[in-house]
């Protein structure tokens, strides 16, 4: 939700930071591995109990990933492919932060394990809602818009690394707010299936 209310104020900052790498010649593509990479390095701080740097790069890893959609559009190089890699390592991240998280507080793991339930269950209901509804947007597929999205996601993170002795707790909630971004999308999925019979 806020990724998807906010996005154009700062959307300029972004351009600009885009168009330097656009200057040192750096691809959409290397953009969303390094994104990765820095994400992973997340995950191990954390695990290691690095909690500072690992919430830093987190976030680092974020904007990467914001970037790497900035620069192949100022390029006009966006394509599926990249924007189904961006998609899919985008919650290898996800998950590898969570997995840093559980080997250093085992505590959470029924709230881990339901983190993974309620990720599967809403990255496919986003994935068939790509697919099926038209992308009138200025990304390479439709977007649907949801209550949980990648800063929601992050600032639930940073609470976890912050706020280990509540991990339970808070991810207990967010779990529930992904469950219910999930049911909302499939309800209008399985809606807009029904108008195509």
């Amino acid at each position: 939700m806020i990724d998807t209310k906010l996005r154009g104020k700062f959307q300029p900052t972004f351009d600009i930071m885009a168009v330097k790498l656009v200057k040192i010649q750096l691809r959409p593509n290397v953009i969303t591995w390094i994104a990765f990479g820095v994400g992973i390095l997340a995950s191990v701080s954390v695990a290691i109990e690095w909690m500072i740097p690992s919430i830093l790069l987190l976030w680092l890893s974020g904007l990467l990933d914001v970037l790497d959609g900035t620069v192949a559009r100022l390029t006009r190089s966006s394509s599926r492919g990249g924007a189904y890699m961006d998609l899919i390592l985008d919650r290898m991240v996800e998950a590898a932060y969570i997995l840093g998280l559980a080997y250093r507080f085992p505590q959470g793991y029924y709230a881990y394990l339901l983190f993974y339930v309620a990720v599967i269950f809403n990255f496919t209901t986003f994935i068939v809602a790509g697919a099926l509804f038209q992308n009138n947007g200025a990304k390479s597929m439709h977007y649907d818009v949801g209550i949980a999205e990648r800063t929601e996601t992050f600032l639930v993170f940073t609470l976890l690394a912050l706020f280990p002795t509540n991990i339970y707790l808070i991810l207990m909630i967010f779990n529930a707010v992904i469950f219910i971004t999930g049911m909302v999308r499939f309800k209008r999925v399985l809606a807009y299936s029904k108008s195509l019979d």
